[in-house]
């Protein structure tokens, strides 16, 4: 190796981020930014590609081992388990040079897939699949603002199930006012279930589809909808609600609880 080549200083590059997130397939995963990837720590089932500048013979594409360790050419068991991707590249480095192979090697080390540290996002997110776990303190918020999960006012939940299988669901409210947040683990799963909705239509300004909110009656719903028309009448209510196999229509007073998934009707006026 050249003077020039020798005199240059260890560094470590990572894999460069992906547009988004893609669904996970088992062993691979979406790629993370340049500074998540170099908190990374490195574990048993990740894929390490090693490149030494200017020596192709020993670029190698490992997996780490149950025990931690990766097995590279000319420089035999590496720890890598624990270790970020810098601090592999660095231990390399020594080798190299303590063999006397290289004086002053470049290593390049990067995460080519994520295996150890990952935590899966199902349910009603924009793209579930497997994120690593690219540095501590990461919390549920951030890791399902990466999957694009939009929670709402209403009565959504976030299941939590743990390694050890324990589960606790988590109001989607009290998640977006920061009460529940917690720091995630390796291997947790997350499970986003969408906020409960109703549906009003007939004499109303803005019919449609709205998150349930905890308490809404059905005075509340029409005020949600924009108000009544001129035509309609608010004691002209009629709901169509789900009940055991079959649906049921029913009258309804204004003061009524809103139940998931009814249909709300608001009637005319009688001239």
């Amino acid at each position: 190796m050249s003077r020039a080549a020798c005199a240059l200083a260890l560094f470590v590059s990572v894999a460069s981020p992906v547009a988004q997130a893609q669904t996970a397939t088992p062993g691979a995963i979406p790629a993370v930014s340049r500074s998540e990837d170099a908190a990374y720590l490195v574990g048993a089932g990740d894929v390490l590609a090693v490149t030494v500048y200017r020596a192709p013979d020993y670029n190698s594409v490992v997996e780490v081992a149950e025990d931690g360790t990766v097995v590279l050419n000319a420089v035999g068991r590496v720890q890598a388990s624990g270790m970020t991707p810098a601090q592999v590249g660095n231990e390399i480095m020594r080798r190299l040079q303590s063999g006397g192979i290289f004086r002053d090697p470049l290593v390049n080390v990067m995460v080519q897939t994520y295996r150890s540290r990952t935590v899966s996002v199902l349910g009603a997110v924009g793209k579930p699949g497997e994120y690593p776990l690219d540095r501590g303190g990461l919390t549920i918020t951030e890791m399902l603002a990466r999957a694009g999960a939009t929670l709402g006012v209403g009565g959504g939940t976030v299941r939590v199930v743990r390694r050890d299988g324990t589960q606790q669901d988590l109001p989607a409210d009290q998640l977006l006012a920061g009460a529940a947040n917690q720091m995630l683990q390796p291997h947790d799963t997350l499970i986003v279930t969408e906020s409960a909705t109703f549906y009003i239509s007939g004499e109303v300004q803005r019919p449609g589809n709205f998150p349930l909110e905890p308490g809404l009656t059905m005075e509340r719903a029409i005020a949600l909808a924009g108000g009544i028309t001129q035509r309609g009448a608010r004691s002209r209510l009629k709901v169509t609600r789900h009940e055991g196999a079959a649906d049921a229509i029913i009258r309804a007073r204004l003061q009524d609880p809103v139940k998931p998934r009814d249909l709300i009707l608001v009637g005319a006026r009688l001239f």
